[in-house]
């Protein structure tokens, strides 16, 4: 707890509201630490969405807490979403923007399991940030 004081970064589930959410982690991505922020709970997903309209509806979109860079997450966010801020999301699938041999990647919040699904099948979409702080 100590170091996130010092850095200004809140711990892991708690508001940051100069970020525009909740602080759910970070990712290294390509050496690179990046931080993970959604815009709060349920009332910000998008339901019923097939995965064509996954990136599309995210897009589409207001401005979220002051932020405009909001975008549909890939497998790894929702992941780390579903180990550190499972309380924000409903006991339902996730549509993620990633994609495996073809088929998309949902994950399901009630037991975290990461599975392939059909395009056609209408999953939740929640907006995410990544950023380096």
């Amino acid at each position: 707890m100590e170091a996130a004081v010092q850095t200004g970064v809140p711990a892991i589930n708690q508001p940051w509201p100069a970020q525009g959410g909740i602080y759910i982690g970070s990712r290294l991505i390509n050496g690179v630490v990046h931080h993970v922020v959604i815009p709060g709970g349920v009332e910000f997903d998008h339901v019923y969405v097939p995965f064509s309209r996954v990136q599309k509806v995210v897009a589409e979109g207001d401005e979220l807490n002051g932020f405009s860079d909001w975008r549909a997450p890939d497998q790894e966010d929702l992941m780390l979403a579903y180990i550190n801020a499972r309380e924000h999301f409903a006991p339902e699938y996730y549509w993620s923007r990633s994609e495996h041999h073809g088929y998309p990647w949902a994950v399901d919040f009630e037991n975290g399991y990461t599975h392939n699904r059909y395009r056609d099948n209408e999953f939740r979409v929640r907006p995410f940030r990544r950023f380096i702080y």
